[in-house]
């Protein structure tokens, strides 16, 4: 299984988000990169488009949060 990363962060007053540097970093996401976002009731999950284009799959995405945020034991 891959690394995974966990980290919290905020929705400012305009909406935005911030993603965590060592996330951007890991991940290569620079000023510019496109992201793919897929929601549901309860989750979010972002994507850099390139990949999603090569492979999307957002309900396999979705069930993989799901299952890491369940391992974690975290909860609303």
């Amino acid at each position: 299984m891959s690394e995974v990363t966990v980290d919290t962060t905020r929705i400012s007053e305009r909406g935005q988000v911030v993603i965590p540097k060592d996330v951007r970093d890991r991940l290569g996401l620079k000023i510019g990169t496109r992201l793919l976002v897929v929601a549901t009731s309860d989750a979010i999950v972002l994507q850099k488009v390139d990949l999603a284009a090569e492979r999307l799959r957002a309900w396999d995405l979705l069930e993989k949060a799901r299952a890491i945020v369940q391992k974690l034991g975290l909860k609303k």
